[in-house]
């Protein structure tokens, strides 16, 4: 008889819990957190650290963009420039304490023109997380720009979760592009 009741219990509380839950915003975190979890199993599957980085930009530019709105919508008056350096801080605070994690370099040589050793004829070692965070921040910033001009186009989003969609594309193909470079 217990055992029954119990179990009834745990059929009922997420019925009753759901009646008592208000409205849901959760189209920018979610996408946050697709992009952070995408991330987590991207090491999980032995990928590249520099394609991880992707990831992890792309995490901390839309960490920023949705703190940045949610900013925006609490304080009408904001400072110049508020979303670009909420933006900027997001990333910089989230990618330059895991660029340790990996110290590995890439290997970047640019031999274009001149003597050797200048800055067009010089071989470049960046860290293999930043490199990839600043593909994946602009992939980032590319999608979002990209679910802007459809929605204003055309009055609406085209489909449920169209920023989450157009995300997970361009992260995917800046992912690609990258593997077949290295």
């Amino acid at each position: 008889m217990r055992k029954s009741k119990f179990i009834m219990a745990l059929l009922l509380f997420p019925i009753l819990a759901s009646l008592n839950a208000g409205k849901a915003l959760a189209h920018c975190p979610l996408c946050t957190g697709a992009v952070g979890a995408a991330a987590i199993g991207a090491k999980y599957l032995g990928v590249d650290v520099s394609i991880i980085g992707i990831f992890i930009g792309a995490f901390a530019v839309s960490t920023g963009l949705w703190f940045a709105r949610w900013v925006q919508g609490r304080f009408q008056k904001g400072i110049p420039f508020q979303a670009s350096i909420i933006i900027f801080a997001s990333f910089v605070l989230t990618v330059v304490p895991l660029m340790s994690i990996e110290p590995e370099p890439l290997y970047f040589p640019l031999l274009l023109t001149g003597a050797a050793g200048t800055v067009l004829n010089k071989i470049y070692w960046p860290n293999k997380i930043l490199f990839g965070s600043i593909l994946g921040g602009m992939a980032t910033m590319l999608a979002y720009w990209i679910h802007l001009k459809i929605k204003k186009a055309r009055g609406r989003v085209l489909f449920p979760f169209q920023g989450i969609a157009i995300t997970i594309v361009v992260l995917a193909l800046a992912s690609l592009m990258l593997y077949l470079a290295l």
